[in-house]
C-alpha cells in the first residue's frame, strides 16, 4: 500500500458510541439485530461480529480496515515503550536499529512478513506506517552528552545542590533579587548560517562563512533573578589590550585580553572588581553569586575578595551545568541565534570580505 493512499469508500462511518449502544441493547435482549441496526445506524454484519467477538483484529467498538499490520499493535506498543525507555537513558534507537528490531521480533515471534531476509531489515514502508500509527515518537537529532555528565546529573546531586541553595539563602538572609548567575560562552568568527530557501531536491545548499576554522571571543554574562544584567565582559585572544577591539560594545563593557581568549584566575579577579563596582555588595547586604566549577573561579584571590565584599559564592554541581546553568537558555541561546543572523547579514553587505576579531564586538551588540 502506498504512503499517500486515499480512501475511496465511506465505509465505517458509524460512530463508536452508537456501536456501543447497539451491542449493549442486543446483549441485554432489549431488541433484535435488525431493530438495533436501524435504530443506531450501524451495519448489520459488523454488529453481529462485534457482539459474538468474531473479529480477530479489533474488539468491541474499535474500528479497523484493510489488512492487518505486519507486527500486531500490542507488539508495536512494546517497541514504542522500549524506544522511549532507551532514549531516557541516552541510548536512543536509530531508524536502522528500529528496522533491525522489527525484523527480529517478526522472525522470533512467527509473524508473517515480507521484510528483507537478506539484510534482515524491515522496509521503509513499514517504518513510515509505524511512525504514523505512533505519533508520540518522532525522529530527533540528539544533543551530545558525555558519559561523565550522564553519570553526574542525577536526583541525589540535584537535590543536594538545591538543599544547599535553600540553606544558603536562609542562613545568609539574601533577598531573591540579589541572587546572580555568571557564565561564559564563546562567539566565533565562523558563524553558523541560518536556513535558506533553495530548489527542492538540490543535493547541496551552500552559504558563505569566513573560513573553515575561526577565532573566538569569550563573552562573560551575569544577571540576577530579578532580571538585572551586569555589563558584559569580552575576552579577546590577544596579549596586549587595544581599545579598538571593543568599539561598538554595550556601555561599560569590561574589555579583557589573554593569549588563549579563555577565562583564567587573573581575569576572573578583574571581573570580580567589575561585578562589585556595579552591584555594590557589602557584609550588611550580601549577594549570592552562582558560578560553575571552572578552576578560574576558585582562586584564593577571588575567594578573599568575595569574602571581603559580602559575596557568597555557590558552585554548580560537577557535570550538571548542561541542565542547571540558568544563563544557557534565556541568554546564550538567543545570543547565538541573533549573532549568527547578524554575521550572515554582514557577509551579504560586505561581499568579498570575511569576519575578523575586529568585527565581533560590533556584531555582538547589533
Amino acid at each position: 500500500m502506498g504512503n499517500n493512499y486515499i480512501r475511496k469508500t465511506n465505509r465505517q462511518k458509524w460512530s463508536e458510541a452508537d456501536m456501543l449502544q447497539a451491542i449493549d441493547a442486543v446483549r441485554a435482549k432489549r431488541m433484535g439485530w435488525l431493530k438495533a441496526t436501524k435504530m443506531y445506524n450501524v451495519p448489520f454484519g459488523t454488529l453481529r461480529r462485534r457482539v459474538n467477538n468474531m473479529n480477530k483484529r479489533v474488539k468491541g467498538t474499535q474500528k479497523g480496515m484493510g489488512t492487518s499490520t505486519t507486527i500486531p499493535l500490542e507488539a508495536e506498543q512494546e517497541i514504542v515503550n522500549h524506544i522511549l525507555d532507551l532514549e531516557s537513558r541516552l541510548f536512543g534507537v536509530t531508524a536502522l536499529e528500529l528496522r533491525q528490531l522489527a525484523f527480529k521480533i517478526a522472525t522470533e515471534r512467527g509473524y508473517s512478513h515480507k521484510f528483507n531476509t537478506e539484510k534482515q531489515l524491515a522496509g521503509w514502508d513499514w517504518l513510515s506506517g509505524f511512525r504514523r500509527r505512533h505519533p508520540e515518537i518522532s525522529l530527533r537529532a540528539p544533543e551530545a552528552t558525555s558519559a561523565a555528565r550522564a553519570k553526574g546529573f542525577n536526583k541525589v546531586q540535584v537535590k543536594k545542590f538545591f538543599d544547599l541553595l535553600t540553606d544558603t539563602i536562609t542562613n545568609e538572609n539574601i533577598p531573591t533579587s540579589r541572587i546572580y548567575n555568571m557564565d561564559e560562552s564563546a562567539l566565533t568568527t565562523v558563524h553558523k548560517p541560518p536556513r535558506v530557501f533553495a530548489r527542492k531536491g538540490k543535493k547541496q545548499v551552500g552559504a558563505l562563512t569566513s573560513g573553515e576554522r575561526g577565532q573566538h571571543v569569550t563573552v562573560v554574562a551575569c544577571m540576577s533573578s530579578g532580571g538585572r544584567f551586569i555589563p558584559p565582559a569580552l575576552i579577546f585572544p590577544r596579549k596586549n589590550y587595544k581599545a579598538e577591539y571593543f568599539d561598538g560594545c554595550p556601555p561599560e563593557t569590561l574589555g579583557l585580553c589573554y593569549e588563549t581568549g579563555y577565562m583564567v584566575s587573573d581575569l576572573f579577579s578583574k571581573w570580580m572588581d567589575h561585578f562589585i563596582n556595579h552591584v555594590k555588595p557589602s557584609k550588611e547586604e550580601k549577594v549570592l553569586l552562582i558560578v560553575d566549577g571552572h578552576s578560574s573561579h576558585k582562586s584564593l584571590n577571588a575567594l578573599e575578595k568575595a569574602k571581603e565584599h559580602g559575596i557568597v559564592l555557590l558552585c554548580l554541581p560537577a557535570h550538571c551545568t548542561h541542565r542547571l546553568q540558568p544563563l544557557d537558555v534565556p541568554f546564550f541561546g538567543p545570543l547565538e541565534t541573533y549573532f549568527n543572523a547578524a554575521c550572515a547579514l554582514w557577509m551579504k553587505n560586505h561581499v568579498g570580505r570575511t569576519i575578523t576579531l575586529y568585527q565581533i564586538s560590533g556584531l555582538f551588540c547589533v
